[in-house]
């Protein structure tokens, strides 16, 4: 099931309001603040941070309605997930910065230890001041939402557990098959390079004609790399789409040629909202020699995003980032996270990054919120 076939979740209370959000997200959240921004009568994306220190709640309420105000939003929802010493600044400023725009708020809430205060009601039957005792497993959100195809992992760790790298006896299977496929890549580039020799008269070094020869030696290898590597993601493509799985030694393979990378961008330019594209570059990320991270992780991120994971997405960036700092595709979904840009927009900047300078021009722009990964957002 796309992201586009999936069937709708209806709310219609607090407590649906409540139990839809770790669906959305993908994991229950804690000491957090979200924010559901709504058009018409569908959500248009969610968005967590970290709960904001004192000395940072001004800033971060005025970077999340600014993220607002960018797009169409027609109302908010304001759920925050903590103590009242904690979620009551953040929800007080961010109520003060949307007085000057013209997005309703449809209700402020925290929520804690089974019970939820609602910020705008003050109607004691429904909003007693103790709290709205809250069982999430009492609504029909649940059941609707995991026929939608939506699951709620337990916490933003296990989320990072997900794809994490693999450990222990299985660890040691996927080393030798990168050894291997190390090799494999070696014999192809030097049976490449030996063709183009035999073909040619033998050439003196550092002569133009020697210097050319090197040229056209280097793209038949280069031509041999995409060759080899579009197959490979065709492959795996081929692979996950029909619900099936990649041996070791067929990840180690495919992960050695993402390096290069018009492979890479192979995989990148047939990226779509499948699922069955998550479920590909996430086992790829678990299963990957950890050096070479940055490119499925970098896919993986970009394929979370467009199905709308983007918890999954966020962390699968910093894995990709830990890995390179500088990896181009990683920055750039990166800044398509942090200004919780929907699907349709990272699309469009991912044309205009192929013709954007290199890596190193681009400004890596600050996070809103927190120590992890400031706004996640899920649409």
């Amino acid at each position: 099931m796309t992201a586009t076939e999936a069937p709708p979740i209806t709310v219609r209370s607090c407590a649906d309001l409540i139990a839809s959000v770790p669906y959305l997200l993908g994991f229950y959240p804690t000491e957090s603040i979200v924010v559901l921004a709504i058009v018409g009568d569908r959500v248009r994306f969610v968005a967590r941070g970290d709960l904001p220190s004192a000395a940072s709640v001004d800033e971060a309420a005025r970077r999340l309605v600014a993220v607002l105000v960018r797009d169409t939003v027609d109302a908010i929802a304001i759920i925050g997930y903590g103590p009242s010493n904690a979620v009551t600044p953040i929800a007080e400023a961010v109520c003060v910065a949307l007085r000057s725009t013209d997005i309703t708020m449809l209700d402020v809430l925290r929520v804690q230890d089974g019970r939820y205060w609602s910020y705008v009601c003050a109607n004691p039957n429904c909003c007693p001041p103790e709290g709205q005792p809250f069982d999430p497993t009492t609504t029909c959100v649940g059941a609707a939402a995991v026929y939608a195809g939506r699951v709620a992992l337990p916490d933003r760790e296990a989320v990072a557990d997900s794809i994490a790298p693999v450990t222990g006896p299985d660890r040691a299977p996927m080393t030798e098959a990168t050894a291997r496929a190390d090799a494999r890549l070696t014999a192809l580039v030097d049976r490449t390079r030996a063709a183009a020799d035999r073909g040619s008269t033998r050439l003196r070094p550092m002569t133009p004609r020697a210097a050319g020869a090197a040229v056209q030696a280097n793209a038949r290898v280069a031509r041999a790399l995409r060759a080899a590597g579009d197959e490979a993601v065709d492959d795996a493509a081929d692979r996950y789409r029909a619900g099936g799985r990649l041996t070791d030694d067929e990840v180690a393979w495919l992960s050695v040629l993402l390096v290069h990378l018009p492979v890479r961008d192979h995989a990148w330019e047939h990226t779509t909202d499948d699922e069955w594209q998550v479920d590909l570059w996430s086992d790829v990320v678990r299963r990957v020699d950890p050096p070479l991270a940055a490119a499925p992780a970098s896919l993986l991120a970009f394929a979370a995003w467009r199905v709308g994971l983007g918890a999954l997405a966020t962390i699968a960036v910093e894995r990709a980032l830990a890995v390179d700092p500088e990896y181009g595709l990683a920055l750039m979904v990166d800044d398509v996270l942090e200004q919780c840009l929907p699907p349709s927009a990272m699309v469009e900047a991912a044309d205009r990054q192929r013709h954007s300078p290199s890596s190193r021009e681009r400004r890596v722009r600050r996070r809103w919120i927190g120590p992890h990964t400031g706004l996640e957002q899920a649409s």
